[in-house]
């Protein structure tokens, strides 16, 4: 009975799919073992039904399926059968539950932990980290980024930790599974404390990616997922300190890929929560850090990684000049000053925006592509996603009235102006295309623009490109917009548009 035991315990050495041909010894690290992270190669894995030990299965093609001793001590029972298996089948169907023998709780607890981690890492890093970067960026962005990740995440808990609490959180979405949002948050608490411990043992925290990029993630779990919204602040504070240390006590410049990644995407992240939304009474607790924006924009537009080709290449989060993003900053603390606009700034901005509508109203390309990029017609999302940002900051600067205190979302404007009739020309020619509703560039300018139409056309058409948005994304930022849009349209007469529309954008 001991060698029975010893045999059907015995540990199934198929290793991952990438060792196992090249006759390599494989740790079966997960999710990627240590050889895969050392060569860098993508690390494969079998499926259940591979590595099921079939010597002692107990299924209806096994010759020991009627006899086995192991079928006897593990039977599949209703009790067993509707076990916590049958929750993973049941409450995530996107994961891929392994048959494991419940003898005890603490196994079966092990057996599904180590299964949920895999599986979500493996949604993260195949269905959640595309999302997070512009289509058409330099693959050292794309491609550098993620390889360190994984090799990180196997080094640091906090990492490791955020990568899932992002993961489980966007399975939480797609799911709308209750148990999968909490699993988020356990995994949210996880990373903040390992990163806290991790803050408390190492020095020079300005040379440590991992530390760097759990912070990021766990804002960006803020941005996207459910529940930790109003902590941003704490963690974009703790991003800028890491990379003005790491950038700006120095001479200028940006040698890393990751670095120009991670200066977009605090920058990306200080617009967003600074912008916040339109009708709320109480926006989060943050104060903008101007100091840190100029430096960080004078950095971006004195270093190039890859001279001589176009913004979308150079550009793997903002795909906009930082100035433009600069000029909304500043036009919503103009539009929120309790003793009203500053006539000064407001000739400033007046003059810097007169340039960028020169270039919307001459159809002209923001930037010119390099000669030597091929085409494509995601090139035109970037066109159309500056397009959209210059057309917004125009409106909201015909509606700021010297010393006048506005502090209400934008009022409608003519439904014949110029600037909303080119952004629902936009708006339209991109109807039926799913791709560029997947780009995030376009956002925060269709949001605000969604304030400005007064008809029930321009209103369908900025609520189906919210909506679909949504569904494909399923990121909990275009939820509160949607939401907040549905709110104001309903204060303004379109309660029939809105009838049933905010049940959509549950959150």
């Amino acid at each position: 009975m001991s060698s029975a035991k010893q045999r059907r315990a015995l540990r199934t050495k198929t290793g991952c799919l990438t060792c196992k041909p090249r006759r390599k010894k494989c740790d079966e690290a997960l999710p990627i073992c240590g050889l895969c992270s050392l060569s860098r190669r993508s690390c494969q894995w079998p499926s259940s039904a591979d590595v099921v030990d079939r010597r002692y299965a107990s299924h209806p093609q096994s010759r020991h399926s009627a006899s086995s001793p192991s079928s006897q001590k593990c039977p599949e029972s209703p009790k067993n059968h509707g076990s916590e298996m049958e929750v993973v089948r049941s409450k995530w169907p996107h994961a891929v539950a392994l048959k494991i023998c419940f003898r005890s709780e603490s196994a079966a607890h092990q057996g599904l932990s180590r299964d949920l981690e895999l599986t979500i890492s493996r949604h993260f890093i195949e269905k959640y980290y595309g999302l997070l970067l512009l289509p058409n960026c330099h693959p050292a962005f794309y491609d550098g980024w993620i390889t360190e990740i994984q090799y990180l995440m196997l080094q640091h808990k906090s990492l490791h930790f955020s990568v899932l609490a992002n993961g489980a959180s966007h399975l939480h979405f797609i799911d709308a599974s209750n148990q999968m949002q909490e699993l988020a948050l356990t995994y949210y608490s996880n990373a903040l404390r390992n990163l806290s411990d991790l803050l408390a043992k190492s020095s020079r925290l300005e040379n440590h990616n991992g530390l760097l990029m759990s912070v990021m993630l766990l804002y960006l779990h803020g941005c996207m997922g459910r529940g930790t919204y109003t902590d941003i602040p704490n963690h974009v504070n703790a991003a800028t300190r890491i990379l003005t240390l790491r950038l700006f006590d120095r001479p200028l410049s940006i040698r890393r890929p990751f670095d120009r990644l991670a200066v977009e995407s605090v920058l990306y992240q200080i617009f967003l929560v600074s912008t916040g939304l339109w009708s709320e009474d109480i926006p989060l607790d943050y104060e903008f850090d101007s100091q840190f924006w100029l430096q960080a924009e004078k950095l971006l537009d004195h270093s190039s990684l890859f001279p001589g080709r176009s913004r979308a290449i150079n550009s793997p989060v903002l795909g906009v000049p930082v100035s433009l993003f600069r000029l909304a900053l500043l036009l919503k603390q103009q539009y929120h000053n309790l003793t009203g606009p500053d006539r000064e700034i407001s000739g400033q901005l007046k003059n810097e925006i007169g340039e960028w509508e020169m270039l919307v109203m001459c159809d002209r390309d923001p930037e010119c592509p390099s000669t030597s990029e091929m085409p494509n017609r995601k090139s035109r999302f970037y066109r159309d996603g500056n397009y959209l940002y210059i057309l917004v900051v125009s409106l909201l600067l015909q509606q700021l009235v010297p010393n006048v205190h506005n502090n209400k979302p934008p009022r409608p404007a003519s439904s014949d102006c110029w600037q909303i009739t080119k952004a629902l020309e936009i708006l339209q020619y991109h109807t039926n295309d799913d791709e560029w509703k997947l780009c995030f560039i376009g956002n925060w300018p269709i949001y605000t623009l969604g304030f400005f139409v007064g008809t029930r056309e321009g209103i369908e058409l900025v609520r189906r490109e919210i909506e679909t948005r949504w569904r494909l994304t399923k990121f909990s930022q275009l939820a509160r917009f949607g939401n907040d849009l549905e709110h104001t349209w309903a204060r303004r007469g379109f309660a029939d548009d809105a009838q049933g529309a905010m049940l959509k954008y549950s959150i």
